[in-house]
């Protein structure tokens, strides 16, 4: 064998090792992926009778949290339970606010699992309200979502499913939410770089074999339109922000323990104040002020609107998508 046969030969065999690594890789994020949805739709079927008329929010939170870890998951992020013109963003906080669900209210349930930083994102609303005005809310984002999946194989823009969504909820007489929508999945990272808008109007994304996204969609019976309020329950952290100097303790033991545990995935102050006794507040402050952290603000409507929300998460396959949650 010559030198030039040689070398032919040994690329060659590189790259069916490069090309077995990435079957295996593939291999396992379905697997995980699919594990991942199975647990979400199991945590939402046990869930879903529980939430009534008097339970605290704290309660199905917990509870709901504590089943995706029985059934073998992890939270990709802390449950949100938002309800009426909350859209997004609302979990229990580090001190119960006694947030109980009352006659009248429209909850949204948002979970996310994951397994090894696969992640699955499922959300679902519950209308307690009998108000005329709010009879097909939640079909509506149900129905625009069911529409909007069968959309999904490679080479689609993102766009052509926002502007399905927008047309179906306008349809039902409400507004999609224009700051909000779909989004894709990446390993650690549950908004990833590309966007699904809700609206056809907003820039879009080309859907690619093997990418995964949340169908995500919101209807509003106000101008669909949220704003950020004052407060914020959940942290993510910053990966871009380089060394900073920190002078409380707390804020150095909370750094280490969310790298170690959370990575880039979102968490809760509640999560913290279960491990550390004290210092959470004023290190959590001190994490954002330098950077280190970013908060997600709580999203709102206008008071006295509601907001309906309805999730999937799917990835796109060859000839159209596979439903994981």
């Amino acid at each position: 064998m010559n030198e030039n046969q040689k070398s032919n030969s040994e690329t060659q065999e590189e790259k069916s090792k490069e090309e077995l690594e990435k079957e295996e890789e593939d291999r396992i994020k379905l697997e995980s992926l699919r594990k991942a949805g199975e647990i979400a739709q199991n945590v939402k079927k046990d869930i879903k009778p529980k939430i009534k008329v008097g339970t605290s929010a704290l309660e199905i939170v917990s509870m709901t949290e504590a089943k995706i870890e029985e059934l073998g998951g992890l939270c990709a992020f802390p449950v949100n339970l938002c309800i009426n013109n909350i859209a997004a963003h609302y979990t229990s906080p580090l001190k119960d606010d006694g947030l109980i669900i009352n006659e009248e209210d429209l909850v949204k349930i948002d979970l996310g699992v994951h397994i090894e930083g696969y992640i699955v994102d499922t959300a679902f609303t519950i209308n307690f309200n009998e108000d005329e005005s709010l009879e097909n809310i939640v079909q509506s984002t149900e129905v625009a979502l069911d529409a909007a999946k069968m959309l999904v194989k490679p080479k689609v823009n993102t766009r052509d499913l926002g502007k399905k969504i927008e047309d179906i909820v306008r349809g039902f007489k409400y507004n999609p939410i224009k700051e909000l929508g779909g989004h894709q999945i990446e390993r650690w990272t549950v908004h990833g770089k590309k966007q699904l808008p809700e609206l056809g109007s907003q820039g879009g994304d080309i859907m690619e074999e093997g990418e995964v996204f949340s169908i995500e969609i919101f209807a509003s019976t106000g101008e669909g339109s949220v704003h950020n309020t004052q407060y914020s329950h959940i942290y993510e952290l910053n990966p871009y922000s380089g060394r900073v100097p920190l002078r409380r303790k707390a804020s150095k033991q909370l750094l280490g323990y969310v790298n170690k545990n959370y990575k880039t995935l979102p968490f809760a102050e509640r999560w913290l104040g279960k491990e550390f006794r004290m210092g959470v507040a004023f290190g959590l402050q001190e994490l954002v002020q330098q950077g280190k952290l970013q908060a997600h603000f709580v999203l709102a409507e206008k008071k006295g609107v509601f907001v309906a929300q309805t999730e999937e998460t799917i990835i796109v396959k060859e000839d159209g998508y596979e439903q994981l949650t």
